[in-house]
């Protein structure tokens, strides 16, 4: 379900201007019209997803698209992102979008984040810091980095805890490029972290406490921390739906497809019958004996074949939380009185209620799903390839956020 209190706002009514006593000229005075709102392109792994809405409050769609990336190009991100960036023009063309103004993310697989602890220094700004002590990390050259940086806290010492977005100057430059060429004038550039507290944080009422937002995604999944918009804490895991759906499929021996179907199909990642120690199997599919004593379920032969096919996700499902754990316990060393009070799952993969219940009672936080196109109005006539608006959309928070985030370019 969608946030509560995310209704439209009030505001004073502005009054009207006086009508001036002479005019200097018949000639009409030109009017200065506002740049139409800019369409947000989200280059995930399961797919590309084309968002416009309105500036107004609450924001209204204009146009919304989406198209599937091919299975056996989401496990490589540079043909991925190849694909997609051919695709763009024709989404686009076909989109009904009313702007040629475009806002992008970096994919998350593709960016570095990461929290730094660095020391002010005479004549050197944070961000060149920050840039040199990433490129030190990763073995290259500053210069080949594109990084922004975000203040958590002062610390002791006279450091300053930071979390730092980079990606490749090279990658970034050839996503600019494959929007001009699609006709479109690229004019920001976003990170998910920074886009998911925009889009799930706007609107809140009252002071909200610390929560962590777990938007988990075909391929990764993006941790947040967040209180009242300000950033605490972000992290990329490199694990999402993709990753389960590898699990089902070599339990069952059948197509990632298929196993994603049954996936979403469980409501539990433990199978309920696993244990059949104590099982009395029945040859055949014959009826169970009543008048015979048993210490345990009666099972025929086919029953506790469905059983040994049960799907068990336990193991992959521990490696997530365990991550996501280990995430908290940063957080809570950062912030010891403001601890995590709730967790928000976004992201595609969160359709899965089954695992959103598993991962909250891991962390035992309380726990809700968001719908962050919920608080965008429609009237069901705008064109919406691949998005169904009558429907919860969890997958759509980043390109929700990107659409409510400044222009900075």
């Amino acid at each position: 379900m969608g946030f509560k209190g995310l209704g439209k706002l009030g505001g004073k009514k502005k009054r009207p201007a006086e009508k001036p006593e002479a005019a200097p000229s018949k000639r009409a005075m030109p009017t200065l019209r506002s740049a139409p709102p800019p369409v947000a392109i989200d280059f995930g792994v399961g797919a590309l997803k084309v968002l416009q809405v309105t500036g107004a409050e609450p924001p209204a769609l204009v146009a919304a698209a989406s198209i599937d990336v091919p299975e056996e190009l989401q496990t490589d991100p540079a043909r991925r992102l190849r694909w997609q960036l051919d695709e763009l023009p024709k989404v686009l063309k076909k989109g009904g979008f009313k702007s040629t103004r475009a806002v992008c993310g970096i994919p998350s697989g593709q960016m570095f984040c990461k929290h730094l602890q660095v020391i002010k220094a005479d004549g050197v700004s944070r961000d060149e810091i920050a840039r040199a002590a990433v490129a030190k990390q990763l073995g290259c050259d500053p210069g080949s980095l594109l990084c922004r940086n975000e203040e958590v806290k002062d610390l002791p010492g006279g450091k300053t805890e930071v979390i730092c977005f980079a990606a490749a100057r090279e990658l970034v430059g050839r996503m600019m490029s494959a929007i001009k060429h699609a006709k479109m004038e690229p004019v920001g550039i976003h990170c998910d972290p920074q886009a998911l507290v925009r889009a799930l944080s706007a609107g809140e009422p009252g002071e909200p406490p610390p929560t962590l937002y777990l938007d988990i995604g075909r391929g990764t999944t993006t941790v947040t921390v967040a209180q009242a918009g300000r950033i605490q804490f972000a992290r990329t895991i490199n694990y999402g739906g993709y990753q389960l759906d590898e699990a089902v499929a070599h339990q069952l021996k059948c197509t990632l497809t298929r196993a994603g179907e049954r996936r979403l199909e469980l409501d539990s990642l433990i199978p309920r019958a696993a244990s059949v120690v104590d099982a009395h199997v029945v040859t055949g599919d014959a009826e169970p004996d009543h008048s015979k004593p048993s210490d345990g379920p009666t099972l025929t032969r086919e029953q506790l074949k469905r059983v040994e096919k049960a799907i068990d996700l336990s193991e992959p499902a521990e490696i997530l939380t365990d991550e996501v754990s280990m995430c908290l316990r940063y957080h809570r060393a950062l912030f010891p009185d403001e601890p995590v009070r709730r967790v928000v799952f976004v992201g595609g993969e969160s359709r899965h209620l089954a695992l959103c219940e598993h991962i909250a009672r891991a962390l035992r936080l309380p726990a809700e799903i968001a719908d962050p196109m919920a608080r965008v109005a429609r009237t069901g006539k705008e064109p919406s390839t691949g998005l169904h608006i009558d429907e919860p959309q969890p997958g759509w928070a980043v390109p929700l956020g990107m659409c409510l985030s400044p222009t900075d370019l």
